[in-house]
């Protein structure tokens, strides 16, 4: 696990990227928002943009709840793991993970200067 900085060039492309996908159709195949449950680990996570019923609204909902944590709830922290996944927690102690994504191939290759991507 590790932490993104707020003022780090990583942070400032993804919350670019979800700026320049915000309501467009290409989100749902570049972005994968996951469903966590709390106290849950990853692996256990549910894809969202699969779902049968209510795909469309319940994965508004969650992009639009990212947009905020990245762009004005600076009481969350955005962390990543080594495969490339990222999900946000109140502090690294928490066991609470939240609102769990994953970027393309294409997308993470934006982000990558800085990143190692396994």
């Amino acid at each position: 696990m590790i932490q993104v900085k707020r003022n780090s060039y990583e942070f400032k492309m993804i919350r670019e990227i979800f700026d320049e996908y915000e309501g467009t159709a290409k989100s749902k195949r570049s972005i994968k928002l996951y469903a966590l449950k709390p106290f849950e680990t990853l692996d256990k996570r549910v894809l969202m943009n699969d779902l049968k019923k209510n795909k469309d609204v319940i994965y508004a909902l969650t992009y639009d709840t990212l947009l905020d944590y990245l762009r004005f709830n600076k009481s969350k922290k955005l962390f990543r793991e080594s495969l490339g996944l990222y999900y946000f927690k109140s502090n690294a102690k928490s066991k609470w993970m939240e609102f769990p994504f994953e970027l393309s191939p294409s997308l993470k290759k934006r982000v990558q200067p800085l990143t190692i991507i396994k």
